[in-house]
């Protein structure tokens, strides 16, 4: 893990930061490219997708502040430790949540009758941004697991730029098991989108793939910060996580779109 990759003009430059703006750049390239063959306005669909990162980065980083201060509301007497919250990477179920409600708002008005076939490239992109993303949250320490005797766990020496709060334990990489998954995500997604029978299929199914895949993460990590629980039981296989709600939310959600977008426009071949 280097958290560091390089300096210029006397200032840190993070790996974090250096993937995360690989991760969105990937991300977005996907969806143009996804339009063009779609026959959509590239231009219109680029400026939807930098405004809905926007809004899902703000979303990422208010939501970490709100389930802080649901965890300890206490914190509300330190204003300055919100700020340094508010300005960490952000939790993404925040940005999903954000992001989402000012994309479909903004999609729907802009697009119209493209509205699904708009959405389903975007998620496409968003898997791709998500598997590059975690690998910065590798390089930076955050987001880590609980600790693990298995062969494969890891001493993190870093969280960013301080100490990691568990250098010298063996932990889980979770970072790379997400990773891993987004980008298995990603793949089965443009599969599914080169066979798709419905405009929303995709959506549907990254809303079913990507909450698996947060649920069953969530199992092994081992930070705080940005997560909280329903209920905490002290083993994480009998507690539930507000990720792990979320993510029963969204594959309820893609399960139910499933069953009605069939009955809409089929795609034509």
């Amino acid at each position: 893990m280097h958290p560091i990759l390089f300096w210029f003009n006397g200032r840190p430059v993070t790996t974090y930061l250096v993937l995360y703006t690989i991760a969105i750049i990937a991300g977005i390239t996907t969806t143009l490219l996804l339009a063009r063959k779609e026959r959509l306005d590239v231009q219109e669909v680029f400026v939807a997708a930098v405004l809905i990162t926007l809004a899902g980065k703000f979303g990422a980083q208010f939501y970490s502040v709100i389930i802080t201060i649901f965890q300890n509301p206490s914190i509300m007497k330190h204003p300055e430790a919100l700020l340094r919250i508010f300005k960490t990477g952000g939790a993404f179920h925040g940005a999903l949540i954000f992001g989402g409600f000012f994309g479909y708002l903004y999609i729907k008005h802009v697009f119209k009758k493209d509205f699904l076939k708009v959405l389903d490239i975007s998620f496409i992109g968003i898997a791709l941004t998500q598997g590059i993303g975690r690998l910065g949250c590798f390089s930076a320490g955050c987001c880590f697991g609980r600790p693990t005797s298995l062969p494969w766990g890891m001493d993190f020496p870093h969280l960013g730029l301080r100490v990691h709060p568990m250098h010298g334990i063996k932990i889980h990489p979770t970072q790379l098991y997400e990773s891993i998954l987004d980008f298995a995500n990603f793949f089965i997604l443009l599969r599914l989108w080169k066979r798709r029978k419905f405009e929303g299929e995709i959506t549907a199914y990254y809303l079913i793939n990507y909450g698996l895949i947060r649920f069953i993460v969530e199992y092994f990590r081992g930070d705080v910060m940005g997560r909280g629980y329903i209920f905490n039981t002290g083993n994480p296989f009998l507690s539930l996580s507000i990720p792990q709600l979320w993510s029963l939310i969204m594959i309820i959600s893609g399960v139910y779109l499933l069953k009605i977008l069939p009955k809409g426009v089929k795609i034509k071949k």
